[in-house]
Order: C-alpha cells, then structure tokens, then sequence
C-alpha cells in the first residue's frame, strides 16, 4: 500500500462527519469496513460515551475499539438485526 493510500485512508477516518442521529441511513466508508456486513444501514442508537470491544487479543483489530453506534440492516433471510459499531467508518448515504 502506498503512502498517499494510507494517508488517504487514515484522514477518511478520522475526518469530522455530521453528527449521526436515529433514522439516518449510513454505509461504510471507502476502505475502512472492517466487519463483514456490508450495509446500508439505519441509526438504530448513538451511544454516549461509547462502549469499548472488549476483546482481549491485542493483535485484534477489535482491541478497544470504540464502539459509539448502534446499526440496524436487514440479513438474508430478512430479520432485522442491530450490531454495535464504530462510527468513523460510516458516512451518510447521499443517494
């Protein structure tokens, strides 16, 4: 990965977004999923403050991840499920 990627992507998540709210529709931002749902999803809850994953495993990309939103999508058999989120990698959909 190159410099420029990286910067580009370390920017993107950590860039300041609107403040989410209840009944938004978001998706994941470019390069930065890191579950494998793949959205879109609606604000089902933000959370204040954020809850922190408790994995234990240093080497997890989950280690400590703040965990700031609850998302709800729909699975393939169509029930509605909510999973706990980071909310920097999520942006608005505009479409």
């Amino acid at each position: 990965m190159s410099k420029e990627k990286l910067q580009e992507l370390y920017k993107s998540l950590t860039a300041a977004e609107p403040q989410l709210t209840p009944g938004q529709i978001v998706e994941w931002k470019p390069g930065l999923q890191n579950k494998r749902s793949t959205g879109p999803f609606v604000v089902v809850e933000v959370l204040d403050p954020p809850r922190k994953n408790s994995e234990d495993n240093t080497g997890s990309p989950y280690f400590c991840e703040p965990l700031d939103v609850i998302l709800g999508s729909v699975a393939d058999d169509g029930d509605f499920l909510c999973f706990h989120y980071d909310s920097r990698r999520m942006q608005l959909v505009t479409k």
